[in-house]
């Protein structure tokens, strides 16, 4: 029997009238093996590229539907940054706008054509997590940053929902706004009209968002963000004797959820973090494992303890106790899928010094509602593809993960699907309204009111000495500057008018965490690259330049 209330996959809704469809298609399809199996499904080769090749750290996978997916991938010297889409037969680029880094990217659907990104800002503006993309029928139609400087400034955001088109939610990091006053976990709401933006008085770093029976869950890092083990936190109340990991908002209310992980040998209170959050509309999964943020946090690791699945059942989130697999105490669950039709859920599990690996094997765990476990390591012949990252189940048999390198693995019982022909889908989208520059030029000229308070006119002495000379205003030092990111390689490419000592400066929080030598340069085109690091991703660049006197020597091309 199929409901008509949606169900949801990966944190995107699949319809009743879908799913049926699918139904009657699998029916009508060359019968296929009965048991389901993993096996890669990659993209096809880039323009000139004789192979395969992996798309770079992804930032989400969400699916509406078995046939309608959509993959944020960082891109890399190949791949240009941007989403892909999966149409029931095969995985195409469908922007080339609006991605972002893999730590920060992030993907909701809110309706069958509309879905939004955490992404970058559009330049000259930079920083991952720090802008949103409203995508609609085929097309970006609005996109959303600030200036570092702006009186309600946006904070790193790093998990999305939506409940339709009208409540969307966006999680980031713990902060406060521009003049202090207000505090907490940085969310930005969209209600339909306008965003807002929104601090949950517990200050903690949204690690995921779900929405799931008319409310939205959160679940949280210990500390402030991924890895920080520094920065207090904020706390509105009190949470003893453990922190309270999982939050609801209901009508803009945050309350703190009762759960707290169960005691364990040698785990301070604060050791264990949760991770990721996944609803199907008929359960929801919270997982987890060892805290690498907060004080307890080790340097370079998370506290020692396995990790944590935990289930809704009966209103109350109930920890699991993990048997049939045996696990280590790096390992955490990093992302989870609910499996539509069953009880069960999927979970990608990350060794923590293997979560960047691009060629470590990947391992998926199966987790039954009572904890019985089972884990597959990917691929199941060959060299590894990549630790796991993200996951996601449209139905029993069809689940999808994706590797931190960018390799696509399909669980999968071989009933083919319907090919999408959704019109939102169907071409590739390259561009999305620079909102930085909207913000900074206007779209008319300000009235001249430059003469409303000057004084009155002056009779000239025919008599006094001339007026000096005008002064030649001299060209500015630096122009025309364009930027490119790499990887984490930041090219920045520009022209001296005239010869200078330049050097470029990347910021964050107001402190530098990256920049180049300083190097004499004379006039014309030259460029300067960048290494960035993703634990000190900046959000502000900027240039330390001084003119040089011909005399002085040492000029560098």
């Amino acid at each position: 029997m199929v409901s008509n209330r949606p169900i949801r996959a990966g944190r995107g809704r699949i319809t009743a009238a879908v799913l049926a469809t699918l139904a009657v298609a699998g029916a009508c399809a060359p019968a296929a093996g009965a048991q389901a199996t993993w096996r890669l499904e990659q993209p096809a080769p880039p323009p000139g590229a004789p192979f395969k090749v992996p798309l770079g750290a992804p930032g989400d996978l969400q699916f509406f539907a078995p046939n309608r997916g959509l993959l944020g991938i960082e891109g890399n010297d190949t791949i240009p940054r941007g989403i892909y889409t999966w149409d029931g037969v095969e995985w195409r680029q469908l922007a080339t706008v609006c991605g972002g880094s893999g730590d920060t990217m992030r993907i909701a659907f809110a309706g069958p054509s509309e879905f939004w990104t955490v992404s970058e800002p559009s330049r000259p503006r930079f920083g991952s997590g720090l802008a949103l993309c409203r995508f609609k029928d085929g097309q970006v139609v609005a996109s959303y940053s600030t200036a570092p400087e702006a009186p309600d400034p946006f904070r790193q955001m790093n998990s999305a929902t939506c409940n339709g088109p009208n409540d969307c939610w966006f999680g980031g990091v713990g902060s406060q706004d521009s003049a202090g006053e207000r505090v907490g976990g940085f969310h930005l709401h969209w209600n339909g009209s306008t965003l807002e933006s929104v601090y949950g008085p517990q200050g903690r770093g949204v690690s995921d968002v779900e929405a799931h029976g008319g409310k939205i869950y959160e679940t949280t890092f210990v500390g402030r963000g991924p890895e920080n083990r520094t920065d207090p936190v904020d706390l509105a109340e009190p949470e003893t004797p453990k922190p309270r990991l999982i939050h609801t908002i209901t009508g803009g209310v945050f309350a703190n959820d009762p759960f707290e992980p169960a005691d364990r040998m040698g785990v301070p209170a604060d050791g264990t973090e949760l991770l990721g959050l996944d609803s199907d509309g008929a359960q929801l999964w919270a997982v987890g494992g060892g805290a690498a943020s907060g004080p307890s946090a080790p340097q370079g690791g998370p506290v020692a303890r396995p990790p944590l699945a935990a289930r809704l059942s009966g209103g109350v989130f109930q920890e699991l106790t993990l048997t049939g697999a045996t696990f280590t105490n790096s390992q955490r669950f990093a992302d989870v899928a609910a499996v539509p039709g069953t009880e069960t859920a999927m979970a990608a599990v990350v060794n923590f010094p293997d979560r960047r690996s691009l060629n470590t094997k990947a391992t998926v765990a199966s987790i039954g509602p009572g904890g019985a476990t089972t884990t597959t390591r990917l691929p199941v012949n060959g060299a590894g593809r990549g630790s796991a990252a993200k996951i996601a189940c449209t139905r029993p048999n069809d689940c999808w993960m994706v590797t931190y390198a960018g390799w696509l693995f399909h669980y999968t019982d071989g009933v083919p699907q319907p090919r999408d022909t959704n019109p939102a889908y169907a071409s590739t989208i390259t561009f999305r309204p620079n909102e930085a520059a909207e913000q900074f030029v206007p779209d008319r000229p300000p009235a001249d009111d430059s003469r409303l308070f000057a004084p009155p006119p002056l009779e000239l002495d025919p008599t006094a000495d001339p007026p000096p000379r005008k002064v030649r205003r001299l060209p500015p030092l630096i122009k025309k500057i364009k930027t490119r990111l790499r990887g984490l390689t930041l090219v920045v490419s520009f022209t001296v008018t005239r010869r200078a000592r330049v050097a470029l400066i990347a910021k964050r929080r107001g402190r530098t965490v990256a920049r180049t030598r300083p190097r004499v340069l004379g006039p014309g085109r030259h460029a300067l690259r960048l290494r960035l690091s993703r634990e000190r991703y900046p959000t502000r660049l900027a240039f330390s330049s001084k003119a040089v006197p011909r005399a002085q020597r040492g000029l560098s091309r």
